[in-house]
């Protein structure tokens, strides 16, 4: 007959197992991070920080991708930015009917994003509508360099996935994830044209101002990602914390790697700090989404900054900084009001009074 002593021990084994899971998952993660983040800059291609920010969702799986579906994701990359250099070029002749075919597009996208589609996938097609069209507005040769290099970029996130989940197989853990609540069709489609006139009004203001900063779309690309998975301005505001928090850290790190510019330091403090984070994002906690964030943004930061390992010129990462946080807010900013503005009833309203408090005059 089972007694207490028996129960408390299996929950002790199932809790023992889970912490296990959990650390081969935070490992796993950190580690291909950094890998991915050390290879990208070592090799010093266009746009190598976004190696990393692909490697994370890949490694947060619970198994690596099939051969299948790994020659799916390579065949879809590389169909996504031919098509958005074509549409690139498009653009710089025709800027008022790309960006009038802009909105359909960035509509069925978030649809897809908010109805449980693949987050790969959807920034895949966010970085190919925000950035190749934008930097084919500066110059259509920078513009297949950034469509190639995503393309190198995907395919190393996907060999350094295989590898780590090789070197770190998982373990089942004993009470899986529940999964994700999906949205209504009204919630849903709603949700889509927030996030449409929030990304669609920035890119008619890069097109009717003549801007020409390339590293800006990206920003927003990237924070519209992360936007498009939270549920109301609370969690909204939390990922603009997290990523100010991330710039912050990233701003250290730089500074430090600056004062010693030795390539195993970098390693190791990579290492380190994106480790703490991956045990965050693994957790299950409910800030380990503003724990992605924050590592999404480190990563931009601090890449963006290394252009060269060598390079010293410390004005690039104040820049970034400033990119960066304009993109954020404006990201942030621009989804509060109109979460506010298409839900009324979210807004603080004065009690009418009573019919018989309007008759007698009492209020």
């Amino acid at each position: 007959m089972p007694t207490d002593l028996d129960a408390y021990a299996g929950a002790a084994s199932v809790d023992d197992a889970a912490q296990r899971a959990w650390n081969r998952r935070a490992i796993r993660l950190g580690v291909g991070v950094t890998i991915s983040f050390l290879v990208a800059l070592c090799f010093d291609w266009t746009l190598g920080y976004l190696a990393p920010i692909f490697t994370a969702p890949l490694l947060q799986a619970s198994a690596p991708p099939s051969a299948s579906a790994t020659l799916r994701i390579l065949v879809a990359t590389l169909l996504i930015m031919l098509t958005f250099y074509f549409v690139g070029g498009f653009a710089r002749a025709y800027p008022a009917f790309f960006l009038m075919a802009l909105i359909p597009i960035l509509f069925a996208t978030f649809r897809y994003k908010l109805r449980g589609g693949s987050k790969l996938i959807v920034l895949l097609v966010l970085l190919g509508v925000m950035l190749v069209p934008m930097v084919a507005k500066v110059s259509m040769d920078l513009a297949w360099n950034v469509a190639a290099s995503t393309l190198w970029n995907i395919g190393l996130s996907l060999l350094v996935t295989h590898v780590m989940f090789a070197a770190i197989p998982p373990e089942p853990e004993p009470t899986p994830p529940p999964a994700k609540p999906l949205l209504g069709e009204d919630e849903v489609r709603r949700g889509a044209w927030i996030l449409t006139i929030v990304t669609g009004s920035y890119s008619f203001a890069y097109f009717g101002f003549d801007w020409s900063n390339v590293h800006t779309p990206l920003y927003i690309a990237v924070f519209m990602m992360q936007l498009g998975l939270v549920r109301g301005s609370l969690l909204a505001k939390g990922i603009l914390t997290a990523n100010v928090a991330g710039g912050l850290i990233g701003w250290a790190m730089y500074e430090l790697f600056v004062m010693a510019p030795n390539l195993a330091f970098v390693a190791i403090l990579t290492a380190l700090v994106v480790l703490r984070i991956a045990r965050v994002i693994t957790s299950g906690a409910p800030v380990a989404p503003l724990a992605g964030a924050a590592l999404s943004v480190l990563m931009i930061v601090l890449g963006s900054a290394m252009v060269s390992f060598f390079d010293t010129e410390g004005d690039k990462i104040t820049d970034r900084l400033g990119e960066i946080g304009m993109a954020a807010l404006y990201a942030v900013a621009a989804l509060y009001l109109l979460e506010h503005l298409s839900r009324p009833d979210a807004l603080p309203s004065r009690p009418r009074p009573s019919s018989r408090a309007r008759r007698t005059g009492c209020r």
